[in-house]
């Protein structure tokens, strides 16, 4: 249970923070306003970190306060520190409703994590406890440096059907940490020619989404399907080329006025020559989640616990309100269920086989319309026991 120290520490930091606002700064407008509070929190990745995150945010009008974006536009800056050499900073600006039919993403963000989370790479990459030592603490352990841009544009074509295009442009350096690991046999058995080396991935993308959802923030009906090709050719830019598809569903059912059920199924796909740095993420309208395992993907695996190029994604969750009172607070009791795996380039199906399966409970909080605190706990095929702190819901 070290995670849960981590995450009693960051829930009442967290409390404290939304009432240490810092002093207002003058806003961009009569529309706008700003939101400030400093970050400071433990985990066993970062060690104790502090940071700042600051907006601007452009509010609904009148006339659509209840549209399901919960901002116009929104301006923000997020950094941190980290005693562990992690540290971030992070420039975005995300405008859902600030014109017509039209949304709007840009983001700027450089990244080290110097203890990431490596344990290998396929869908049956092992697990050890006996290899981390307090000699060799660092076993499944990374240093991992990344550099990106990311844009995108989506036009409603009509109803709640959207067209969306945007490109990618990053640089990553995933290394080795000081005594053996996982990552240092991988890079002496040659599993990735990558390893250690800066690499530059630049690619665009393509889309269709079709949003019926009642609030982005923290939807109870309606549903989100997505189509995305992604493409990367090393002739044109970049060291790397590939293809990525990607398509998902999710949907939301009210059950009363107290209870909703909610799932997710999701696979990408990738061939060509896609590298290490690739199989992080899942690719996703207005920016991609880290998988496969952590708060975004698998509730019951560590982060990054499977990592391979292509994946199948799975998730059930029954909410139900313990406390409501619509647009200013909910505190919500979650049960849910996760399942997926990887796959290597070129071999994704849709299967149930080897696929990793964990559950567990969790407590969300939302305070009006895009404050979210909350925590889960969850069991996976570890045999570990996992608390994470959220700032938004899973999906």
């Amino acid at each position: 249970m070290r995670h849960a120290a981590a995450v009693l520490i960051l829930l009442a930091v967290s409390a404290g923070a939304a009432r240490a606002q810092l002093p207002n700064l003058p806003t961009f407008g009569p529309s706008w306003t700003d939101v400030s509070y400093p970050k400071i929190y433990y985990s066993n990745r970062d060690g104790f970190a502090l940071g700042l995150y600051y907006a601007q945010i452009k509010q609904l009008g009148y006339d659509d306060w209840d549209a399901p974006p919960p901002y116009a536009s929104k301006v923000s800056l997020d950094f941190f520190f980290g005693t562990s050499g992690s540290k971030q900073i992070n420039l975005e600006w995300r405008a859902p409703k600030l014109a017509d039919g039209w949304r709007f993403v840009t983001q700027l963000q450089w990244v080290r994590r110097g203890r990431e989370n490596y344990f290998g790479i396929g869908n049956d990459a092992p697990y050890d406890e006996a290899n981390v030592t307090d000699q060799n603490p660092d076993y499944y352990r990374s240093n991992n440096r990344r550099a990106f841009a990311y844009g995108e544009v989506q036009r409603r074509i009509i109803g709640p059907l959207r067209v969306l295009v945007g490109f990618n442009v990053e640089e990553w350096h995933i290394d080795t940490l000081p005594g053996e690991s996982q990552l240092s046999l991988d890079r002496q058995a040659g599993l990735d020619p990558t390893i250690g080396v800066p690499t530059a991935d630049m690619s665009a993308r393509v889309g269709l989404v079709l949003d019926t959802r009642n609030d982005e923030v923290a939807p109870r009906k309606g549903v989100l399907l997505e189509a995305i090709l992604r493409g990367a050719d090393s002739t044109i830019a970049g060291d790397l080329s590939y293809t990525e598809f990607v398509l998902s569903a999710q949907g939301y059912l009210p059950i009363g006025p107290k209870l909703v059920i909610a799932g997710r199924v999701a696979g990408q796909t990738m061939d060509g020559s896609p590298r290490l740095g690739n199989y992080y993420h899942f690719e996703r309208s207005g920016g991609a989640f880290n998988a496969f395992g952590g708060a975004w993907s698998h509730r019951g695996l560590w982060r990054f616990r499977f990592l391979d190029s292509s994946k199948l994604v799975g998730n059930f969750d029954v909410r139900y309100d313990l406390l409501a009172q619509p647009s200013l607070y909910r505190l919500t009791l979650l049960g849910f269920l996760d399942a997926g795996r990887v796959f290597p380039t070129g071999d994704f199906r849709l299967t149930t086989e080897d696929l990793k399966v964990g559950g567990g409970l969790g407590l969300m909080a939302q305070f009006f319309r895009a404050a979210i605190v909350g925590v889960t706990v969850g069991a996976g095929p570890d045999k570990s026991l996992l608390a994470l702190f959220y700032t938004a819901w899973t999906y």
